[in-house]
């Protein structure tokens, strides 16, 4: 019998080879699946590698899977769309052409009318949320109707989500995305919010590149160059502006940046919701300082209570617990699957940690986020004496700013390793020409490890 492989399918082979302790119920839990569906999901993945022995045990299947490089691009060909799937198409089809065809649709689903007017209804409770009404436009198709805030916020809410689940996604939808964007546009757009985002310190959370990402596409100035956009403002309306957010140090650097990149095309109407989506991405939008600091001493007691660790500094703590609070009173009903957590090497003790951590504070926050928390547990590790290394290039990724002079710390004095400096992959070259480098080093999983063999892969925390 044929097996429709799906989202489900991609998500949990990708997360059978994280942890070797209990496996089955830290998948079951994360996904919050049952165990026996988890299992049988297991159970069909394994039949892609060996359709003929289903007598294995679990755990032997989970030990085949891992050891087949192949297995995940071959899920990836033969994945078909999930009913949730096509509700998020059908929401990302409307927000973005404000019209869909049913008829089309379903052609190109190979569903029935049917099938799609079951999807309608949940695509019509998703988007009511936001105040959106989804209204038949003629016999064959349907249209999107609400004022143009509402319409842009779902806009937004259902692009991030899209981003952060783009590589779990049918290959549909991402293509369908990617050819309406110019490559070349989204190419600079990335690179900018990359230079943004590390220079001026909005890092500190996994998936803040996705969600300004979103933002831009949504309320930037894509078509009409008559509108005003912040590009426009001069350096003492920035300043009045900007001041809260941006270093002092760094805000006349910022605004030369913004008069040359994407971001600074962001419309001037939209330059308030633009501000507090920086806050949010800081963890500083609307602190409320009592209910702050009651929800900042449960976390310390929960880490506490969880790892036998004792936190002091609450700097990075309390945007912590200020972030995962608003993104679960916002967001709640939109459900969100980050698993960019699996880029990061970390030993297996500290994932069991981790992952204790993070079941334990989604009790409360429920959309918390696996990366940030790991961002949590490292940043509680802090060292105060130095000792001189040798020197050193760490290549990353998707590590935040904010925790590099915790890592560089710990490497001086566990590793002997003097940092020169955290670059990114494409800057690799240039370093390596310019410095005085003899070791180079990377915490993450990157698509350059194969380019460049000698980069040693190390594990975080640094112990």
């Amino acid at each position: 019998m044929k097996i429709n492989i799906n989202t489900t399918h991609i998500r949990i082979c990708k997360l059978l080879g994280y942890t070797t302790y209990k496996t089955t119920d830290f998948i079951a839990e994360f996904l919050k699946m049952n165990k026996q569906n988890v299992n049988l999901y297991i159970k069909q993945i394994y039949s892609f590698i060996n359709s003929e022995d289903s007598k294995l045990s679990i755990q032997s299947m989970i030990d085949c899977i891992n050891k087949d490089k192949n297995i995940l691009s071959l899920l990836k060909k033969e994945q078909c769309f999930t009913k949730e799937n096509r509700v998020l198409y059908l929401i990302l089809i409307l927000l973005r052409d404000r019209y869909a065809n049913l008829n089309n649709l379903a052609n190109l689903l190979q569903i029935s009318r049917r099938v799609i007017g079951c999807d309608l209804i949940l695509v019509k409770e998703a988007l009511a949320i936001y105040n959106v009404e989804v209204n038949s436009s003629n016999a064959k198709g349907i249209s999107v109707s609400g004022s143009e805030k509402n319409l842009k916020l779902a806009s937004l809410s259902y692009l991030y989500k899209l981003f952060v689940e783009f590589d779990d996604l049918p290959s549909l939808i991402t293509k369908d995305y990617l050819e309406f964007f110019d490559e070349k546009f989204h190419q600079k757009l990335d690179k900018d919010i990359d230079t943004f985002i590390i220079e001026y310190s909005f890092d500190h959370f996994s998936q803040n590149k996705d969600l300004l990402k979103a933002f831009f596409i949504i309320y930037g100035n894509l078509a009409d160059s008559e509108k005003p956009t912040i590009d426009s403002l001069s350096f003492e309306e920035f300043k009045v502006h900007f001041g809260e957010i941006i270093a002092t140090s760094k805000l006349k650097s910022c605004y030369n940046f913004l008069k040359i990149s994407f971001i600074g095309k962001i419309l001037l109407k939209n330059l308030n919701i633009f501000l507090d989506t920086l806050k949010f991405c800081d963890g500083i939008l609307y602190p409320e300082h009592e209910i702050l600091l009651k929800e900042v001493n449960k976390v310390k007691a929960m880490v506490f209570k969880n790892l036998s660790l004792t936190i002091t500094k609450t700097n990075f703590l309390e945007k912590f617990v200020n972030k995962v609070r608003l993104a679960h009173q916002k967001s709640i009903l939109l459900k969100v699957c980050d698993l960019e957590f699996l880029q990061f090497n970390l030993p297996e003790k500290d994932k069991l940690s981790c992952i204790q951590l993070f079941f334990t504070l989604r009790k409360i926050y429920q959309n918390i986020q696996f990366s940030n928390v790991i961002f949590l547990y490292i940043w509680s590790f802090h060292e105060e004496s130095l000792s001189s290394v040798k020197n050193t290039l760490v290549v990353f990724d998707r590590i935040p700013t904010f925790l590099f002079p915790i890592i560089k710390n710990r490497l001086l004095l566990k590793e002997n390793m003097n940092i020169l400096d955290f670059i990114k992959p494409y800057e690799l070259e240039t370093h390596l020409s310019n410095s005085d480098v003899n070791c180079v080093i990377t915490f993450e999983k990157l698509y350059s490890d194969s380019k460049y063999p000698f980069i040693k892969i190390c594990k975080l925390p640094v112990s």
